[in-house]
């Protein structure tokens, strides 16, 4: 998704130069903190060196266009697109490698002129590029995890020192489920929990994407109560990532389908999919839309929800739908009505990173309340279940790649990363050989419902 910049590996003979080390930071404050990129390093390099960086950029960018021409769509709008992307995403990676000012003038340079090829081809297919398949992000924008564990484990964006957007929402359902007040209530709660949990990534990485059947397993812990989670991917053409979660009396399930697009200056991930909240001795199943989110490179870089842009939240039993928006300075609102009278009955107004509230419209009473600082006393804690044995374990498919990574070894982590790529094709050319289907180990498709549902006969061992 994130397709612009990296910077070089340090050769595994030296210890890595300081300008070698990774300039990237998860945290959108880091970015901010740190000098210009256009700043001048005080490290002296020769024109050896110089003629090095130039020559493998040129290598890079050559290599990564012939990968995207085999195995992007094979049509020439979209060869010519994706080679442009490549060769922008080399010259970026050339230009924060380190070196003397003039050679990062000279990358730069060629930056410039690919990104306006890059922009040339967004703009002749009316300024907007699906980049679901592009396979060009440099190692060094990837973050440390698979999309199982960003979507489970991530940081809040908001606050330094607030709990993780999934203790945030499984908090807040609890106390749905606590209360037991009228279904307007329950309602408002339900939609404050996703709120509270729907918030733009901390990290400006993208994460690496699942390969078939990769599984991420994992409990969010109270000091009364344990959900026990399951992720697996289930489809890699559409990337699809099914899940559920369970509780004493709430079960959350769904798929997730991201669907990344270059939008002229900035990325726009689709979130495709849905989640299902279930109160189960109530029987009321809570359906609700994941809003997209922007990945936006200027006037900085930083991350935000998607304006303006509706998300709705039904629940059928109860006869009740919400439709919410996001607004600037990280504002939402919703309006949540009944489907069977078409009657406003409750309104939701605030900011994610303060105070939203919800309100009966009849009588101005506020039913239900999300605090970020309240939630800062939120007592839980996620617990990762990483089985070793398991060649199927998100820990396990990409171990040798997060050791790279961590280690600043960014080419045998980007090599890493290709041999993982290429046993999953493999893996499905044998299938194909035989005739054979995948068949997930977690879920099953319901074929009448058209979705990915939990098979029970799966047991899931926590350790």
């Amino acid at each position: 998704m994130a397709c612009f910049a990296c910077v070089r590996a340090p050769r595994d003979d030296a210890e890595p130069r300081e300008s070698e080390k990774e300039i990237f930071y998860d945290a959108p404050s880091s970015f901010e903190r740190r000098a210009p990129w256009w700043a001048p390093t005080l490290v002296k390099s020769s024109e050896v060196e110089e003629r090095r960086l130039e020559t493998d950029a040129n290598a890079t960018a050559t290599a990564t266009a012939t990968t995207l021409a085999t195995t992007q769509p094979k049509t020439h709008a979209d060869d010519a697109f994706h080679r442009a992307l490549a060769r922008a995403s080399s010259e970026m990676e050339a230009e924060s490698r380190g070196g003397s000012f003039a050679a990062k003038a000279r990358a730069y340079a060629k930056a410039v002129t690919a990104m306006a090829s890059v922009a040339a081809s967004v703009a002749a297919r009316g300024g907007r590029v699906d980049l679901t398949s592009f396979l060009g992000t440099p190692i060094r924008w990837c973050a440390r995890m698979s999309l199982l564990r960003t979507v489970t484990d991530s940081a809040s964006s908001v606050s330094s020192d607030a709990p993780s957007r999934t203790v945030r929402f499984f908090e807040m359902l609890r106390r749905v489920d606590a209360e037991r007040d009228d279904a307007v209530t329950r309602f408002a709660g339900v939609a404050l929990a996703m709120i509270a949990e729907i918030e733009p990534p901390a990290s400006l990485k993208k994460p690496l994407n699942p390969v078939l059947g990769e599984t991420a397993i994992h409990s969010v812990v109270f000091p009364n109560e344990r959900f026990e989670s399951v992720w697996e991917q289930v489809s890699h053409h559409p990337p699809i990532s099914a899940h559920c979660t369970r509780g004493s009396n709430v079960r959350v399930e769904g798929e997730l389908r991201p669907k990344p697009h270059l939008v002229g200056a900035h990325i726009e991930v689709e979130l495709e999919g849905e989640a299902r909240i279930t109160l189960i001795d109530r029987d009321e199943t809570y359906v609700s839309d994941l809003p997209s989110f922007e990945w936006r490179f200027v006037p900085r870089w930083h991350s935000r929800m998607t304006r303006k842009r509706k998300w709705s939240i039904r629940c059928e039993k109860t006869g009740l739908r919400g439709e919410f928006t996001y607004a600037a300075k990280r504002g939402v609102r919703g309006v949540v009505y009944s489907t069977w009278s078409g009657a406003a009955v409750c309104e939701i107004d605030g900011r994610y990173d303060g105070s939203v509230v919800a309100k009966k419209i009849s009588s101005g009473e506020a039913v239900a309340r999300y605090d970020l600082e309240d939630a800062k006393r939120f007592r839980g804690q996620i617990v990762r279940h990483t089985h070793l044995d398991d060649e199927r374990d998100t820990e396990v498919v990409w171990k040798e790649t997060f050791k790279a990574m961590e280690e600043n070894r960014w080419d045998d982590a980007k090599n890493a990363k290709k041999r993982v790529e290429e046993s999953e094709r493999e893996k499905r050319r044998e299938r194909e050989a035989r005739g054979e289907t995948f068949e997930p180990r977690f879920f099953t498709l319901d074929e009448r419902l058209g979705r990915w549902v939990r098979d029970t006969r799966a047991q899931v061992v926590l350790y």
